[in-house]
Formats: C-alpha cells, sequence, structure tokens
C-alpha cells in the first residue's frame, strides 16, 4: 500500500511541475532568463508571489485565462498530494 502512495505522489509531484512549468512559461513571454528565475524561485517567498502577480497583470486576457487555468489545476495537485501525504 505504501509503494502504491508513493508512485501516486511521484506521479502527482512530477505532473505539478509540468503545470508549473507551462505557466512559468507563459508568465516570462518567451524571456528565457525570466523564465528560468521564476521558476527556480521558493514557492513560498511573498517576493516571487509579488513577481508572479506583477507578470500575470501583463498578459492579455486569453493568456491570463490560460494561466489562471493552470494556476487552479497547480493548486488542486497540491490539495490531493496534501491528501496523500495525510494517509
Amino acid at each position: 500500500m505504501q509503494r502504491n502512495i508513493a508512485r501516486a505522489y511521484d506521479y502527482l509531484r512530477r505532473e505539478h511541475d509540468r503545470v508549473r512549468k507551462q505557466y512559468v512559461k507563459i508568465l516570462a513571454q518567451n524571456n528565457r532568463s525570466l523564465e528560468r528565475r521564476l521558476f527556480r524561485a521558493k514557492l513560498d517567498s511573498p517576493q516571487h508571489l509579488d513577481e508572479m502577480l506583477l507578470h500575470e497583470d501583463r498578459l492579455s486576457r486569453p493568456q491570463r485565462r490560460r494561466a489562471l487555468d493552470l494556476n487552479r489545476d497547480g493548486r488542486r495537485l497540491e490539495r490531493i498530494m496534501d491528501a496523500l501525504l495525510s494517509l
């Protein structure tokens, strides 16, 4: 049972990283150095969150909608991962 939970958690972690990478790519708008910096930043940092919001404001409406959908998917995956850890 524990091995199955660990495997599910690993899969969800990879999926979360993939979703986050897409989100950061949209925010960076073809700026590779910005993309790298945003992806490597700590998720809990208030400065990082402020910077993400600043870049989100610069997006067009369709890009912002796509970014918010990815953000929602990432938060959903985080909730599932937290539930797996509590088992």
